[in-house]
């Protein structure tokens, strides 16, 4: 019997002062970009697409992450008028958030974003003020429930493409890079946009389904 307790403390002994030790390294923390949900809402004028997520700022492709700022992000479309200004106003806990719409010179689209922090609702309204008329627009998020989390992607894409992830970590097992992540949602099946960003414009793009993980194509992009 003694000897069998000395085993077993032996054993303890052993596993104790490794339990936890083995917490798997993620890639979290190489994210610079992150679009986590994607929402719809249409009214009898409007029609609004909005993301929420973080970015960093200055948003510059330099390899390294820099300081977040969290927001929410909309696309207007619908009966616009030209030359009218459109202003999004929404109630955010106690606070009333309001922000005009401007013309993204790339898109050519109404964009506003208003900065938000820990933003978890799926479902909420938000009111379109134009030549004073309100007119209120409910938004939804359209991501299907097994849709998977950032970071399931960072996971599963650690997990299957090793090789591509070890071109761009150092000895020291640091990435070389920042992440770019924007999910987003076809035909009700939701995938995965992921950047390596590795620095002078370097970027490489890869799609992944967001329900398996798996990565369905890689791109360079110059």
């Amino acid at each position: 019997m003694k000897k069998l307790l000395s085993i077993l403390l032996f054993l303890l002994l052993i596993v104790i002062p490794f339990s936890g030790c083995g917490t798997e390294e993620t890639l979290d923390k190489y994210v610079s970009e992150l679009r986590s949900d994607v929402f719809e809402g249409k009214s009898q004028s409007y029609y609004i697409r909005a993301g929420y997520g973080f970015k960093e700022t200055p948003f510059i492709n330099d390899g390294a992450v820099g300081e977040k700022v969290n927001a929410l992000n909309f696309r207007l479309s619908g009966d616009l008028k030209d030359g009218a200004t459109y202003t999004l106003s929404f109630s955010c806990g106690t606070e009333t958030l309001k922000q005009d719409f401007t013309l993204n010179p790339v898109t050519h689209a109404l964009t506003a974003a208003i900065e938000v922090d820990n933003f978890t609702e799926k479902e909420f309204s938000v009111n379109v003020i134009s030549s004073g008329k309100t007119e209120t627009v409910k938004l939804k998020s359209i991501l299907p429930d097994d849709t998977l989390t950032s970071s399931a992607a960072l996971k599963s894409l650690t997990e299957n493409q090793a090789e591509l992830i070890d071109n761009f970590t150092d000895p020291d097992g640091n990435l070389k890079a920042e992440l770019y992540m924007r999910v987003l949602v076809k035909d009700q099946k939701p995938f995965w946009y992921v950047g390596i960003a590795s620095g002078n414009e370097q970027l490489k793009a890869l799609l992944v389904d967001g329900v398996t993980g798996e990565v369905l194509a890689i791109r360079e992009i110059f």
